[in-house]
């Protein structure tokens, strides 16, 4: 990959880290907030839902978007939206918390807030990864992804550190993430090139790719149940924890985000260390990462104290680490270069299809049993590395 590249796909990284952050602290501290406001797990898990729901028809309009008007535009209005939606979300926490707002107008102020993330911050991810396609060659394309999916990874191990400004005040981290996303929109349009010209056809109209296309819908699977997988443990997991151990909210909060941490640090060991110098083929990142994600609901399922779940954190880090790059790619290197956008659009779109489902059903399986959630997901994932081995393009996606 020549210089120039390498070193914008290092700065758009850099740049995408704050929305790592903003998710590991929201994360971290909705739900017990969520629990002083009055609210339930079912009515929290709506939040992220309904913005789930909006993302899915919204981000592959965005990647369509972007191979008409160019990738840097599109990026900025997702970078600027969801500083946007983190600031509506933490003013609406804090009105409730102080007793301005009643729970039953708090919660749809809520789910319009993190809305707003879903129209307009769903740009980030199509455009961020169709700007990796255009710099990369189909040999360093999943090195590429990679690179970029880390950045999340970055944000959720310094998450914990940002939650420290929780010292002088609940919202403070949700308030920073806002501002710094802000700031990284600022560095993007300041310093980082635009990727060339763009893919539209002869009439204007950017190419269009459909989520049933037979060269992509074997990704399409798996990517949906990487991110039921992800959501359901993310919504689920400081319930799990203050249910299984016994912990105050104080404590919960403290636990959940050390989880948090160890599930982004193995994740990011994965992309930046096995990806990065190992450069495996796409279908063999999607083999490891379902086997060690399949491990991890194991672990889940067996009983014991924190460092038995912090150990399942860690596998379950390492398996997406390892799947999310290597589906990513091997839905890229599947299309053609004029279709960059558009599949890049349904990338993003999956990226949080399983949100829609997943904690709807996390939840409602948490209320019957703590350990419900992870036995789903074990499942899924036994399911999914079984189809990875059958599928004959899941099984040699190769540049």
């Amino acid at each position: 990959m020549p210089g120039n590249d390498r070193r914008a796909l290092w700065l758009l990284s850099l740049c995408l880290v704050c929305t790592g952050i903003g998710q590991a602290v929201l994360f971290a501290i909705l739900p017990p907030a969520a629990r002083e406001i009055g609210l339930s797990p079912l009515q929290v898990s709506t939040i992220f839902v309904t913005s789930a729901c909006l993302w899915v028809f919204v981000s592959p309009m965005w990647g369509r978007r972007s191979d008409v008007v160019g990738r840097r535009p599109v990026i900025l209005i997702g970078l600027l939206g969801f500083a946007l939606s983190m600031f509506l979300l933490a003013g609406t926490i804090g009105a409730s918390l102080a007793g301005w707002l009643a729970p039953a107008l708090a919660w749809p102020l809520m789910i319009a807030s993190r809305s707003v993330f879903a129209l307009l911050g769903s740009g980030t991810a199509p455009a961020s990864q169709a700007y990796v396609a255009d710099r990369t060659s189909r040999e360093d394309r999943t090195a590429g992804v990679a690179l970029i999916n880390a950045a999340f990874g970055i944000g959720q191990i310094a998450g914990p550190a940002v939650g420290g400004l929780a010292i002088l005040g609940l919202l403070t981290p949700l308030y920073f993430a806002a501002a710094l996303s802000v700031a990284s929109a600022i560095a993007i349009w300041l310093f980082l090139p635009e990727a060339g010209p763009v893919h539209a056809t002869e009439r204007g109209a950017p190419a269009r790719v459909a989520f049933t296309d037979s060269r992509i819908l074997p990704f399409v699977a798996i990517g949906i149940a990487q991110q039921a997988v992800g959501a359901t443990t993310a919504i689920t997991l400081a319930f799990f924890l203050q249910g299984m151990l016994g912990l105050t909210p104080d404590q919960t909060g403290q636990r959940a985000a050390m989880g948090f941490a160890v599930l982004a640090i193995a994740g990011l060991a994965g992309q930046l260390l096995v990806v990065q110098r190992l450069k495996p083929l796409p279908s063999t990142l999607m083999h490891g990462g379902l086997a060690a994600s399949l491990v991890a609901f194991v672990l889940f399922n067996m009983t014991g104290g924190f460092g038995l779940y912090v150990t399942a954190l860690a596998f379950l880090g390492l398996g997406l680490g390892l799947l999310r790059p290597g589906n990513a790619a091997g839905a890229s290197l599947s299309v053609e270069p004029e279709e960059q956008g558009a599949v890049a659009g349904i990338t993003g779109a999956i990226s949080v299809l399983g949100n829609v489902f997943g904690p709807l059903l996390g939840t409602a399986l948490y209320e019957l049993s703590p350990r419900g959630p992870y036995l789903l997901n074990g499942i899924l994932m036994a399911l999914g590395l079984a189809y990875s081995f059958a599928h004959p393009r899941l099984r040699s996606v190769r540049p």
